[in-house]
């Protein structure tokens, strides 16, 4: 998963640095195209908020993620004090 988040960042990261480069070059190149260069330009403001979206859910999953561990632990650390005290009133009843 660690893997794959970080190759979707990078995707994104990539893509919106190839589009800055495209739209500067058209620029340079045909500073006519307005159309195009404001088309492109609405295409990179929609991939930058999408990258800011991907950040602040990669931080959320990321903090799911360690309280699910956080649980998960606390979990077998209880499940460890049934069996302790099922242990000690068995021995209890024994002795009665």
């Amino acid at each position: 998963m660690e893997l794959e988040l970080l190759s979707s960042r990078i995707n994104l990261n990539h893509t919106c640095l190839k589009l800055q480069v495209s739209i500067e070059d058209i620029k340079t190149k045909h500073p006519n195209r307005i159309d195009l260069i404001t088309s492109m330009q609405q295409s990179l403001i929609e991939i930058t908020r999408a990258m800011a979206v991907y950040q602040t859910l990669e931080k959320e999953f990321r903090a799911t993620r360690q309280i699910n561990f956080d649980l998960q632990h606390l979990n077998l650390e209880l499940k460890q004090d049934v069996k302790d005290l099922k242990k000690i009133i068995e021995y209890n009843n024994a002795e009665l």
